[in-house]
Parts: C-alpha cells; structure tokens; sequence
C-alpha cells in the first residue's frame, strides 16, 4: 500500500508486506523506486535508498531467515516515511534474532589487491550500511527484528561515526 500526504510530497509513506524471497525483495525494489520517482524523490537518494534496502533485505533473507525462506512462507514489512530531511526506514521480519542483538560493527574485509582470487564475495552490506544511514539500530520485539534507519536527503559524509553500535 502507498500512501501520500496532500500537499506535500516529501511525506510520501510506503507500507510494504512480501515474502522473504530474492525475487521479491527486487519486486519490493521496483516499488519502492516508482513510488519514490513519483513522489519526486532525486535520483541520489532513490539510488542510496535502492542500496541499502538491497543490503538490508538481502540480510534478512539470508540471515535472519535462511535457506528454507524458498518456501516463499516468511515475510519482510517495509515502511518508509518520507519529509524534507529525507526517508525514515523501518524493517521487520519474525526470524532469527541479530546475535546478542546487536549490530555486527560493520568492518570492511580484508582484501589483498593482488590476489583478486581471495576477494570476498559478501561481507561488506553493514559496512556500507553504516556508511550511508543515519540512525542504524536494530531491536527485537515480540520475536520480531526491527531495523530502522534513516537516509538523509544530502548525502552523508564519509565517516562511520554516528551511528548506533
């Protein structure tokens, strides 16, 4: 379901419910994208959003659910706010809770330049999270994990500090 407030286009609000699936969390994507393209979100912010929504989900597909989410039997909510500082994002999902329920400190992996065989495939989606977010906290509710940021209008700064640990 999408909603807008009249007259103002920056508290557009998307409320998504799907499966905890690749194919729909891209589909997801695609909604995402199109609702903030109408509401007139700039390609910047659409791209960072697109981003860390991929990382995030991505996450709870393979982490917090698992392999056996090709039952297509779990679900991710997304909700997003919007005003003129930028989107609020707020995830949640009923499967395995974040160790010690708190968030992986987000270190990028080591990486020899010289060997591109021992680059790693994964590893860098909390580090790039931490980067682009404001506001990164995860939580758990009811055997539900909420992971909530936010995506500030103008681009952050480049530095990890800020955000909760």
């Amino acid at each position: 379901m999408i909603r807008t407030v009249p007259g103002d286009p920056y508290a557009c609000l998307v409320c998504l419910h799907f499966s905890a699936t690749r194919p729909a969390v891209r589909e997801a994507l695609l909604q995402v994208d199109a609702t903030l393209t109408q509401a007139g979100t700039p390609q910047e912010l659409r791209t960072r959003t697109q981003i860390a929504l991929a990382e995030a989900c991505n996450n709870i597909v393979e982490h917090a659910y698992g392999p056996h989410t090709a039952r297509g039997d779990h679900a991710i909510r997304l909700d997003i706010g919007g005003d003129r500082a930028g989107l609020q994002i707020t995830l949640r999902d009923f499967g395995r809770a974040m160790p010690d329920g708190v968030l992986p400190r987000g270190a990028l992996p080591p990486i020899d330049p010289a060997d591109a065989q021992s680059w790693p495939e994964g590893g860098f989606g909390w580090a790039l999270l931490r980067k682009t977010t404001h506001a990164l906290s995860v939580s758990r509710h009811r055997g539900q994990n909420i992971l909530r940021f936010r995506l500030p209008r103008a681009e952050k700064p480049d530095t990890f500090e800020g955000n909760a640990m």
